[in-house]
């Protein structure tokens, strides 16, 4: 019996389901030096909550929010998005339970680096452009 926890003890284990993603908008260098640090500060809150983080970039706008999140159905869009960039920061919180929501909301407050918008990816908004949101 132990042989067989022991073989089972090397083999990779997938999810059983969506994994934590946090999409970052306005938060990395080339929204200026400030943008950069706060956005490695959010990062880092993000990496201790065990979530994965992704950096959305201007031609990913028009992808449906659940194609960031990795969603099963979901898949970027066929054209690169080609419409006004916001302007400001954003985090998508994707596949969150609510204490990594909280812990991300404390976390935030305390490294001082709070996101001004923010939002979580639910059924209705899953298919919304991450423009939209």
């Amino acid at each position: 019996m132990a042989s067989k926890q022991h073989k089972s003890a090397g083999k990779k284990v997938k999810p059983s389901g969506p994994v934590a993603t946090a999409v970052l908008w306005g938060l990395d260098p080339s929204f200026g030096q400030a943008a950069g640090e706060k956005g490695e500060a959010v990062r880092e809150v993000l990496r201790g909550l065990g979530v994965r983080v992704r950096a959305a970039s201007p031609a990913r706008l028009g992808d449906a929010a659940g194609a960031f999140a990795g969603l099963v159905g979901y898949r970027p869009a066929f054209t690169d998005y080609a419409g006004p960039v916001p302007q400001g920061e954003f985090v998508l919180l994707c596949n969150l339970n609510n204490a990594q929501v909280d812990g991300f909301i404390a976390g935030c407050r305390e490294a001082g680096c709070v996101v001004g918008a923010k939002a979580v990816l639910t059924p209705a908004n899953r298919s919304w452009p991450l423009v939209r949101l």
